[in-house]
């Protein structure tokens, strides 16, 4: 992980948050969305034939493409503008993990239009996802499972966790 990039900080719930994100999906096409270094893309390499990240910062892209296995795909772009160029891919996972601002209507619409069975959400926004899991449950999306991981002991930050299906 390079100076500058995104990671997360927590070296002793990192693995708890991985595998509450990511254990038991598998299928052929996973994509990671607001990928960072490749923290879910590794993780979700073991399980699926392809695995597509996707992020914009140049130096946490740059640490996704050096990290990922030979069947993860690095995309240097915003989450939007690889969602409007890739309409025929039909992931059947499809994790985010944004940044405080959330997906925003924008790429909310694009992952409803897009439709994949399975939409992982990893939010460190309280408000912001509120704001997006209502148009994803607007969009037909039911909540599977719901996770809180407290990464930030002593603070009111607080890492979400929530498993939508179609």
């Amino acid at each position: 992980v390079s100076a500058g990039a995104f990671f997360q900080t927590n070296r002793f719930l990192i693995d708890e948050l991985v595998r509450t994100a990511v254990d038991g999906q598998n299928g052929g096409v996973a994509l990671d969305l607001y990928a960072g270094v490749g923290l879910f893309s590794a993780a979700l390499a073991g399980s699926f034939a392809q695995v597509i990240g996707v992020e914009a910062s140049p130096t946490s892209a740059g640490d996704l493409a050096y990290n990922s296995p030979a069947n993860v795909e690095s995309v240097r772009a915003t989450t939007e503008e690889f969602l409007r160029s890739r309409k025929e891919l039909k992931p059947e996972l499809v994790v985010v993990d944004p940044p405080r601002a959330g997906l925003g209507e924008s790429v909310a619409g694009e992952l409803a239009k897009l439709r994949p069975a399975r939409l992982v959400y990893v939010s460190c926004d309280p408000a912001t996802l509120s704001r997006d899991l209502t148009g994803l449950l607007k969009a037909g999306y039911k909540i599977a499972q719901a996770h809180l991981i407290d990464l930030f002991p002593q603070t009111f930050h607080v890492e979400s966790v929530f498993q939508l299906i179609q």
